[in-house]
């Protein structure tokens, strides 16, 4: 089953189309405008990208990262400013609120593009990460290619979910699937 992850970013927002474990495409989206609020055109940008692999490559589920409510208890430090996860949830919003040919599911955040270097596949690795010693097994985070790893994490929790194995949120779109 072919599953395109959506890891949306206030500033970038990774996309990767998943065929299994294989990857069929992925592509980042990127704004030059400010963070927040997010810009029209990058929203449109996201949902336009997404549709154009969504429809040339047969895919038959949408799965998108969600967000979770912050904790503004920052034990005696300053709360974190919340500019970024705004203008991640307008893009959230923006995703969500498409009338998606298919069905879409969100999956829970966490650590997705964070895993060993070696669990992805090579396309989603750059040269330069691959020259460290040992670098299957570093943890994968920063980097060039760090929002396509997530969106990768993110198709393969809707590829669980849709088979019925992930520990995702059910929500009103995808609890009747």
């Amino acid at each position: 089953m072919r599953v395109l992850g959506i890891d949306p970013g206030a500033k970038v927002t990774g996309i990767c189309v998943i065929d299994g474990r294989k990857v069929v495409a992925s592509v980042d989206v990127a704004t030059a405008h400010d963070l927040f609020p997010a810009h029209r055109t990058y929203i449109q940008e996201v949902v336009n990208q997404a549709h154009r692999l969504l429809d040339t490559l047969q895919v038959q589920t949408v799965a998108v990262e969600a967000i979770t409510r912050p904790s503004w208890h920052m034990k005696g430090r300053a709360a974190a400013d919340p500019t970024a996860l705004l203008a991640t949830a307008e893009v959230l919003g923006g995703v969500l609120g498409f009338a998606w040919p298919v069905p879409i599911v969100q999956v829970q955040p966490g650590k997705n593009g964070s895993q060993p270097f070696g669990t992805y596949p090579p396309n989603l690795i750059t040269p330069a990460e691959r020259r460290a010693q040992g670098w299957q097994l570093k943890t994968a985070g920063k980097g060039r290619l760090c929002h396509q790893r997530s969106a990768y994490d993110v198709a393969r929790a809707g590829l669980r979910l849709r088979a019925g194995m992930a520990h995702v949120w059910a929500t009103p779109t995808n609890r009747a699937m």
